[in-house]
């Protein structure tokens, strides 16, 4: 509604019910908008409650449920989640279990192999206090005949 209808509106009721019940008029008019929005507002709100009751029902009816269902029948999805193990004795991992078995067991090259001996054995060497002169270095020549493979 544009401000020129407002304008024809009040011009049409000041004409047909005069400048003395206008403001009457107005003042009823405004009343019943009041107890129309009062009346709306109060539907809204028992709408609302009466949803938030029946959400209540449904969610106290599926506590319940999962209270009785026993833990055998947890969802997979739960089973799924990873646990916290405890930590490692230091034992070997065996291949033939665990997520990777599956896994095609490739050979280690065995220059790779004697190279990491090496390493192990110096490193063990040089916590045990051991000097430099009994430390084995390796030298440039023998790295260079063992590649190391990552992967």
């Amino acid at each position: 509604m544009h401000f020129g209808d407002s304008i024809f509106i009040f011009l049409l009721a000041l004409v047909l019910f005069g400048p003395k019940r206008l403001p009457e008029i107005g003042r009823q008019i405004g009343k019943l908008l009041v107890e129309f929005r009062r009346a709306s507002n109060d539907f809204k709100m028992q709408i609302d409650e009466e949803l938030r009751a029946m959400e209540q029902q449904e969610r106290q009816k599926q506590l319940e449920q999962a209270a009785v269902q026993p833990a055998a029948q947890i969802p997979a999805e739960s089973a799924a989640q990873p646990t916290i193990m405890p930590p490692s004795t230091g034992e070997p991992v065996s291949s033939t279990t665990g997520p990777y078995a599956s896994l095609p067991v490739t050979e280690i090259d065995p220059g790779y192999q004697e190279a990491l001996e090496k390493e192990e054995l110096a490193a063990r060497e040089a916590t045990n206090g051991a000097g430099p002169e009994t430390t084995t270095a390796v030298t440039p020549s023998e790295s260079e005949q063992a590649p190391i493979h990552h992967g």
